[in-house]
């Protein structure tokens, strides 16, 4: 929250609670956060009255309306927020709002998130820019918010009032619309260690006395963090370009028409895999069973149930991660990634004495592609010898005396491609009624076109060779070209609904609110998936490749879902609310998974009830806000995220819980604690529990310790009941805090900020191994000092992130059940720099 004299911090959102010790949070949190409270209020009423909190006014229920009075959880961050705390992608975002939690192209709010990143799910919270929704998470690195105008985080089932429905939460982003008065701007660039540096402009302003025009560039750099020990490239690097143009046309008095395209693209060089654990290096040995006598388990070099082999076997050196501080790595494919978006949002609005419409349209073309070093070692490094591997079946003799080929390092390449064309069309009537009933109303469609292929391709021909040869002993097909495992899927989304809201001012001081919702959403599925040593039992035609699997089905869902509410002024500065809703997410279909199946796997549709108590205070005169929401949800058959491992592939997918709770308390704090002294904090407790689960580790019988050496043990063939276990990525504590200090020296303006971020421990999976699953906490320290002239003509920001320089782990996948390792995801090493900025 900002203040409302020119000599105090600007315009802020409404974080939240206070906690003295966040790296250590325990049963001990709650005293301190309320002993840090009293000292707050104490410092907040012995402070001068002459500077106020300013107002934030939001849309998460698409009306504006002040946050302290709007009945629903959210955050929201505007521009001058999100350069004082240095918030430049989705992960700083996260780290000050309660309950949002992001990994990788997953995000989830109080536990509610996408499951499965293949196609065939649908993310459980809503990414919409400008009304307009999107699947993908890629817009959070176009250009550091550089054309944004406010971002707000609304947590909750939003089945009402949103085109898709976002059963978790919404992420909505507001871009900044093109001046009408006089042209305007501001130039950006930054230099930074790593090899840093920023170059943006933005200016907006009338072309004609109807029209008017915003244009907007960025290009963003910086070198990588992670480099390969014999080529010396570095990887984990950035390179994005972003343009956009925003025309804006006021056709009349009360009809607005606005058209936005943006152009973006990615080339960088992304990690090849944050290994912190030693290598899997023992050689593998045939095995056979007993019983019955005879069945063979695994080919020399390969784990039972797998296709190929662990790559790590044999190993001259050491995991050069383990050797300087995770940042070392040596591979043979030089990762890369190139990542374009073409996107065009119209939107037209007509405003009549009580009514305004609004029509939105977008489109957008996202094309990906990716290829990865698949085994994440380099060829010089292998002691992959098939010398020191007998063939029982043939008296001792090795494979190399048939083939020719002893050691045969491997070499895998892992390509994957990504493509989606998205339409959507919303119509909203919203109205302005002098009576106690108002009322929105809409419709939406929505289309979605996408494709996916993955690969892994061994590039070493004399494994091929070796591989093709242990095949033949069974006549099991080997692909010449060295494929060794192969999906395309392809899926098409379509969704219609209508919904509406009715609010009844029951009396002047309490409102009573009631929506409806119909929701239809069909899919159509198809894959194809090859796996090296499978032979299909499914079915074939002729002209069809006896080595493939091809499924393909059409399934469609829907469901009528309800919002019934009431919010009640206490007094005008107490505000209290409560609502009930329900919430539903579509079925969908594990696509890309090697299975022999003829039939598609369907996951059936989640849905939630959800109930939410929400208090808001503002006191002391305006010095202080206060927010807090406790909330809970009961699901039925909520879609979790699992991992299946079939003929040796591991694929993500998904799958049903039949029921499924989780509670918690959400807080944010804003104080002027002086006139010159501002502080924000934020806390959320989550406490999530599967009531009715069950199911297969699939993977448990080919991870290190547990690895038992037989795909039918029932360690990873047996149900497991995970009753009691806690949601993936929803840890139980997440806490941020900011202060903001402000003076005036020779004439100019200064600030400083300091921010501290905290997330507790995490589950990864719902099968909770400590041994695997467990994400450890981790928090992170940031410094900002802003120095301005008096009518902020130009500013100067130095700025330094995660001071401690701690690269902690916030994403970490099952390990790979060939390899046994598992490629983390990690957060950013120290980065410091300068910013400088000049408005015109």
């Amino acid at each position: 929250m900002g203040v409302s004299h020119d000599s105090v911090i600007p315009h802020r959102p409404d974080p939240q609670y206070r906690e003295s010790d966040m790296h250590r949070l325990d049963r001990s949190l709650n005293k301190q956060i309320i002993l840090a409270i009293g000292a707050l209020l104490a410092a907040s009423a012995a402070a001068s009255a002459e500077a106020v909190l300013e107002e934030v006014v939001v849309t998460a229920n698409k009306r504006e309306s002040n946050l302290m009075d709007t009945a629903a959880a959210v955050s929201s961050f505007d521009a001058s927020m999100l350069n004082e705390l240095g918030i430049d992608n989705q992960y700083d975002l996260a780290g000050y709002t309660p309950s949002l939690n992001i990994a990788p192209s997953r995000i989830a709010i109080r536990g509610v998130g996408r499951p499965n990143l293949a196609l065939g799910s649908d993310p459980g919270v809503g990414i919409y820019w400008d009304g307009v929704y999107t699947t993908e998470t890629d817009l959070f690195n176009f250009s550091n918010f550089l054309d944004i105008e406010r971002i707000e985080v609304v947590r909750g089932p939003q089945g009402t009032l949103y085109g898709r429905n976002s059963i978790g939460g919404a992420l909505n982003l507001y871009s900044i619309q093109p001046d009408t008065e006089d042209w305007g701007g501001k130039v950006v660039g930054e230099l930074g260690n790593h090899g840093y540096w920023v170059a943006q402009g933005l200016t907006s302003g009338p072309i004609t006395e109807k029209l008017s025009a915003l244009f907007a560039l960025s290009q963003i750099k910086r070198d990588g963090f992670q480099r390969d020990i014999y080529s010396g490239k570095d990887y984990d690097d950035r390179d994005n370009f972003y343009g956009t143009i925003t025309l804006a046309h006021q056709t009349t008095d009360r009809w607005r028409n606005s058209f936005k395209a943006s152009s973006a693209d990615s080339n960088f060089h992304q990690d090849a895999g944050y290994i912190l654990t030693p290598y899997n290096t023992g050689l593998v040995q045939e095995v056979f069973n007993t019983s019955p006598p005879g069945e063979q388990l695994n080919f020399v070099s390969t784990y039972p149930g797998n296709s190929f082999v662990n790559p790590n076997q044999g190993m001259t050196i050491e995991n050069p991660a383990l050797q300087d501080n995770a940042e070392r790595v040596a591979v043979d494919t030089v990762p890369s990634t190139d990542n374009d978006r073409d996107s065009y949002v119209f939107i037209s609005e007509s405003d009549m004495d009580n009514y305004s419409l609004k029509y939105t349209a977008g489109y957008s073309e996202f094309r990906y592609k990716r290829i990865n070093d698949g085994d994440v070692t380099n060829a010089r490094d292998s002691g992959l010898d098939y010398s020191q591997m007998p063939l029982s079946s043939f008296g001792g003799a090795t494979v190399d005396q048939f083939t020719g080929f002893a050691l045969t390092p491997s070499i895998v390449s892992e390509p994957y491609k990504q493509a989606a064309d998205t339409w959507s069309h919303e119509l909203q009537l919203i109205t302005a009624l002098e009576g106690p009933l108002n009322y929105i109303t809409g419709l939406y469609y929505f289309d979605n076109k996408e494709t996916q292929r993955l690969s892994y391709i061994e590039n070493n021909s004399e494994l091929v060779a070796n591989y093709t040869f242990l095949g033949n002993l069974t006549g099991l097909p080997t692909d010449p070209d060295g494929i060794l495992y192969s999906g395309d899927g392809k899926l098409e989304t379509t969704s219609y609904a209508a919904y509406g809201q009715v609010n009844w001012d029951w009396t002047a001081r309490t409102m009573l609110t009631l929506g409806v919702r119909y929701s239809y959403d069909e899919k159509k599925a198809r894959d194809s998936t090859y796996v090296q040593w499978v032979i299909p039992d499914n079915a074939k035609t002729p002209t069809t490749d006896p080595t493939t699997v091809d499924r393909n089905d059409k399934e469609s869902w829907d469901k009528p879902t309800w919002r019934l509410g009431v919010d009640h002024i206490l007094s005008d500065d107490h505000f209290l609310y409560a609502v009930v809703s329900s919430g539903y997410r579509s079925g969908g279909y594990n696509l890309l998974a090697p299975n022999q199946s003829a039939a598609l796997d369907t996951v059936n549709p989640e849905e939630l009830i959800s109930y939410e108590v929400g208090y808001k205070a503002t006191l002391f005169n305006q010095r202080l806000n206060i927010t807090s929401a406790v909330y809970y949800y009961d699901y039925d058959n909520l879609q979790v995220l699992n991992v299946q491992l079939t003929n040796g592939v591991s694929v993500a997918t998904y799958e049903n819980a039949a029921d499924a709770t989780a509670w918690g308390i959400e807080n944010e704090v804003s104080a002027l604690i002086t006139d010159s002294l501002f502080l924000g904090a934020t806390y959320s407790y989550n406490n999530s529990e599967y009531d009715d689960y069950s199911s297969i580790d699939s993977t448990a019988c080919n991870l290190g310790p547990e690895r038992v050496g037989n795909i039918s043990d029932p360690l990873c063939t047996t149900a497991l009941d995970l009753s009691g276990n806690e949601f993936p990525l929803s840890p139980e504590h997440k806490a941020s805090a900011y202060l903001t200090y402000q003076w005036n020296l020779l004439t100019l303006d200064w600030s400083a900020t300091l921010g501290y971020q905290y997330t507790s421990n995490q589950q990864l999976t719902p099968f909770n191994n400590s041994l695997y699953d467990t994400l450890d906490s981790y928090d992170r320290w940031d410094l900002r000092m802003n120095i301005s002239d008096a009518e902020l003509t130009w500013e100067v920001t130095a700025f330094v992130q995660n001071i401690s320089d701690d690269r902690d782990e916030i994403f970490r996948p099952r390990p790979s059940p060939v390899s046994g390792l598992a490629a983390s995801t990690l957060s950013d090493p120290r980065t410091y720099g300068l910013k400088l900025t000049y408005n015109f």
